[in-house]
């Protein structure tokens, strides 16, 4: 089922999200419902739990694959439940980051280029990865907003003097109860 995806202003974002004590039925069901909002219009690459108004510990994505010709595809999706980033590396990578909980808002993010994040599954089973590159970056992404950290709180002064307008936008709409 689709979920409704709050937007810039909604307070539950700026939530810092509770751990999941016991994966329950209806944590499943929350992560199940979550990949198929994230799914819906292929804009999504990864979707925390309080981008849909949950304030939990979990995230769900696709991991980007380079197959030989150099083209991207994604994998199927993945559950994380209380992740925890445990190494970051030290060279950093700007790049271009969005959000579906800003739309029309992009901004150039510095994030390092290797992660070891750790985690439970829908399963309740540890798990442990080592990524880089965008891989890296969408669960640093994911994992900010566990922790109620928005992309254009990452913005320099210039970038955020430039997105005002569209903030100012996006938070009368939120105020008005809209979702994307």
């Amino acid at each position: 089922m689709r979920l409704p995806i709050r937007i810039y202003g909604d307070p539950v974002l700026r939530e810092h999200c509770k751990e999941i004590t016991e994966i329950t039925e209806e944590i499943r069901q929350l992560a199940r419902d979550m990949i198929d909002t994230m799914d819906v219009d292929g804009r999504g690459i990864g979707l925390a739990a309080s981008q849909v108004g949950v304030p939990l510990r979990l995230f769900v994505l696709r991991n980007y694959i380079r197959n030989e010709e150099g083209r991207v595809t994604l994998s199927a999706p993945k559950v994380f439940i209380n992740p925890k980033i445990t190494v970051r590396g030290e060279e950093l990578v700007v790049d271009e980051e969005g959000c579906l909980s800003v739309p029309g808002v992009r901004v150039q993010i510095a994030r390092p280029t290797r992660i070891v994040i750790e985690a439970l599954d829908l399963d309740g089973q540890p798990l442990k990865e080592e990524v880089e590159g965008m891989n890296a970056r969408v669960r640093m992404h994911e994992n900010d907003h566990l922790n109620g950290v928005l992309i254009v709180d990452r913005a320099d002064s210039k970038q955020r003097h430039h997105m005002k307008p569209q903030l100012r936008d996006l938070k009368r709409r939120s105020k008005k109860g809209d979702t994307v």
